[in-house]
């Protein structure tokens, strides 16, 4: 037995990622923010150790230019030593006296400036002339001689005396040059030091501050979800777990909500069927208790017209014969209308059986007619007389058919330019059973016409209509493994369109 199997399709939903793009973890995110911050620490480390290579350079220039300052220094105490002696041998040579110490003094004279004097003068003119006066003067020392090289000795004081005034001001210089770059490169690195850490507490502050608020909106949407309110989904603008979580939640209240409406729907469905069978036993009541008084009605106007015809009641005229078969006639009418309703609320088979489409498209239609509506609808047929039998639940059916046809009453209930009409159309399309219910009514528009098959939704008046109609037809014919299309253009009406498989052993013939 095939019970309770018309339902909505539940589609299982793949999770996708938060936002379509490729998924950034909160680990990778650490990973590159530890890594960034590795990488700005490796920058700083070789900026220092640059900085420190120069003021080291600066610090041996300063060293060795305190160096050469020193040697300038003895140099020119040398050399003021020497003028000085010079004085002296310059008197002792005027005495002439004391000459062979003179030349032991011009020999260590010699000496001494060859290792400090001579180095202190370079480069220069007056390294020359004091060279020329010490040979001259050892070779022959005499006051001319004596008297040049003091010349020389004063010219070369003069000239380590300059040379220890610039020394001097380079070396200030550089000392000045070097506290102030130890200065900029302190001041530098502290500055980026704090800039980095301003940096990354603003990153973190930003991350965290973020990371929380996505998370109390997860809270607040699932508390939502608890209390049974949908709302909105949570917006999805990360790409990592959280921005998964969130399309998650948002899934999961989807999920819900379409679970929900698939119990009302069944719920619906289950109270119409209990609705129904409440009805076949009050009808059948009904049916019985009306059908009594209507037999024994036809039988006593068949009995009369009986004895007319054969003599025994002389006394009628025509007339009273004509209005007798009125009556009857209208008997026969209540009979059949009490049968008609007796069957169709009567409790069907929900097995699939073979059974002929256009005898149920009349027979709904013969039912349908009593609705005070159809007396000004235009109802045509173009049926297909060599339509196969249908493999599927009547009963079931029969109730689409009546849905889809209330919509069309629905539908032209506001048409006033031209006389309303539906044409109800079946034919056979390779291996489909078509069946097709067009209107004129006033039609959707493409908003409508997109969300006329999702549960509860209605363009009805509060009361007149449920949402589940179409619905329900469209899960029925799913059901049977079928497909219901939906065409309409606004102002100009609408048609639905059934398409059932066609039963696989009438494939090579034809319902007789």
């Amino acid at each position: 037995m095939l019970r309770d199997k018309v339902a909505v399709n539940n589609k299982k939903l793949v999770l996708p990622s938060a936002t379509g793009q490729r998924l950034v973890s909160l680990r990778l995110k650490g990973y590159l923010a530890y890594g960034m911050l590795t990488a700005f620490a490796i920058i700083l480390a070789l900026f220092i150790f640059h900085q420190k290579k120069v003021l080291l350079e600066q610090f041996d220039n300063l060293q060795n230019l305190y160096t050469f300052e020193i040697g300038l220094h003895d140099a020119d105490a040398r050399v003021l030593n020497a003028i000085e002696t010079q004085q002296i041998n310059l008197a002792s040579i005027n005495l002439q006296v004391g000459a062979e110490h003179v030349r032991q003094h011009l020999q260590h004279l010699y000496n001494t400036s060859q290792k400090i004097i001579f180095p202190s003068l370079k480069n220069t003119d007056e390294l020359r002339s004091l060279s020329e006066a010490l040979e001259r003067a050892k070779a022959m020392p005499n006051q001319a001689s004596v008297q040049r090289l003091g010349q020389a000795l004063r010219d070369a004081k003069a000239v380590i005396e300059k040379r220890l005034l610039e020394s001097r001001i380079q070396r200030e210089k550089l000392a000045r040059n070097f506290h102030e770059r130890s200065d900029d490169v302190a001041m530098i690195s502290l500055s980026l030091g704090l800039l980095s850490m301003a940096l990354l507490g603003a990153i973190i502050g930003v991350f965290f501050s973020r990371l929380a608020h996505d998370l109390i909106l997860l809270r607040q949407r699932g508390q939502e979800i608890i209390q049974g309110r949908r709302g909105k989904p949570v917006p999805i603008n990360r790409n990592d777990e959280v921005g998964d979580l969130a399309n998650a939640i948002n899934q999961m209240a989807d999920d819900l909500d379409q679970h929900e409406k698939n119990l009302e729907f069944e719920r619906r469905k289950n109270f119409h069927r209990e609705k129904m069978a409440a009805m076949g036993t009050l009808t059948a009541g009904i049916a019985h208790e009306v059908g009594n008084p209507i037999a024994a009605i036809s039988a006593l106007v068949k009995e009369v017209i009986d004895e007319k015809t054969s003599g025994q009641c002389p006394s009628m005229n025509q007339g009273d014969l004509c209005k007798l078969h009125m009556v009857l006639d209208n008997a026969n009418r209540l009979g059949n209308i009490t049968r008609e309703i007796s069957g169709l609320v009567q409790p069907q088979s929900e097995d699939l059986e073979l059974f002929d489409l256009n005898a149920l498209i009349r027979n709904t239609c013969n039912l349908m007619r009593y609705d005070r509506r159809w007396k000004e609808i235009q109802l045509d047929f173009e049926l297909d007389k060599n339509l196969p039998a249908v493999n599927g639940v009547s009963d079931q059916l029969t109730q689409v058919l009546m849905n889809l046809l209330v919509n069309a009453l629905d539908a032209l209930e506001f048409v006033s330019e031209a006389r309303p009409r539906i044409i109800i159309r079946t034919w056979l399309e390779t291996t489909y059973i078509c069946m097709s219910i067009k209107d004129n009514g006033q039609g959707m528009d493409t908003t409508t016409l997109k969300k006329a098959k999702q549960e509860f939704f209605t363009t009805k008046d509060r009361g007149k209509g449920t949402g589940l109609g179409l619905s329900l037809c469209n899960s029925i014919i799913e059901f049977h493994q079928g497909q219901l299309d939906i065409f309409s253009t606004q102002g100009k009406g609408s048609e639905v369109r059934v398409y059932l498989p066609l039963s696989e052993e009438l494939n090579n013939g034809v319902l007789k």
